[in-house]
């Protein structure tokens, strides 16, 4: 097997495993829509890759061609997702922008399928064989479709909303997720920008490889999105240490807890409490009920 296909299926499944995860997160957790944000980008980034190996391994210029087009829907969706990452993740982030973008960039998938032979060119007249890690790939040679000119516009609205949240998570002091995640994002979403441009107007003898970019993105945003399912982890078992030495104190001193939930209507107390009142561990418990068992002289108050 060869290194072109090694490392660019190893990305795929490196992302589709990320995404599976994190998929996993939001069933369990549906208000994680970042979770379910950067679970999309992660597929859209191994559909990515896929489409790229594709055109490395494309063997006539109509292939090529079908490739290009095809690449566009997973980019849309990468876009769109990355959106939606930084806004939910960042709590940051001019919506009308994020909007903006995810419109313009219908607009370029609409013109994928309407202009030319994709969004890339007009029309590919031939095929560059180049050696590329140790043997030839594919590289495209046409006239460049002036269209393209409309996803560009959208990855750089991109960089500048992700940019923009950047900077006002840390003035918020959320500093840690800025630099990693909104600093990534930039990083690499301009490098694979400027890596496709170069290709497409035929300046670079190399392959498209944005997907390697996008990878980039997707880790920095998995480790984030990581470091906080630990310390959530970590939270809950010190909230269970804690709830054991209250409940210790507690039943060490003869005293019970109870708190109501208003919201839901519903009352938790300690074993001791439910003791000392004479409901058992079992018993659901109500206003009601925990009125019944006061002494009426301390019911009013």
């Amino acid at each position: 097997m060869s290194w072109v296909t090694v490392i660019w299926s190893m990305t795929a499944s490196a992302c589709l495993t990320l995404a599976l995860l994190h998929v996993l997160i939001w069933c369990r957790q549906r208000k994680a829509w970042a979770n379910l944000a950067f679970a999309l980008t992660a597929v859209s980034t191994a559909a990515f890759a896929a489409c790229e190996l594709w055109m490395m391994r494309s063997g006539s210029p109509a292939e090529m061609a079908n490739a290009l087009k095809c690449i566009q829907v997973p980019a849309w969706a990468l876009i769109a997702s990355l959106v939606f990452f930084v806004r939910f993740y960042l709590r940051a982030g001019r919506m009308w922008l994020g909007w903006t973008i995810v419109s313009v960039r219908t607009l370029a998938l609409a013109l994928n399928f309407l202009t030319g032979q994709n969004l890339s060119f007009r029309e590919i007249t031939q095929l560059q064989q180049t050696r590329f890690l140790g043997e030839n790939v594919s590289i495209p040679e046409g006239a460049v479709n002036p269209w393209m000119l409309v996803a560009q516009l959208t990855l750089w609205l991109l960089i500048f909303f992700t940019l923009d949240a950047a900077i006002n998570a840390w003035r918020r002091g959320d500093r840690r997720q800025a630099l990693f995640v909104g600093g990534g994002i930039v990083f690499f979403e301009l490098s694979g920008t400027v890596q496709a441009i170069l290709v497409v107007a035929q300046i670079t003898p190399l392959p498209f490889m944005a997907s390697l970019f996008y990878l980039g993105i997707v880790l920095s945003m998995g480790y984030e999105l990581s470091r906080d399912a630990l310390r959530a982890v970590q939270l809950d078992y010190d909230l269970q240490e804690s709830e054991k030495r209250l409940s210790l104190a507690t039943d060490a001193a003869k005293l019970g807890i109870w708190i109501r939930d208003l919201k839901k209507n519903e009352i938790w107390a300690t074993d001791n409490w439910r003791q000392l009142f004479g409901f058992t561990k079992t018993d659901r418990l109500t206003l009601d009920l925990f009125l019944q068992r006061l002494h009426p002289d301390d019911r009013d108050g």
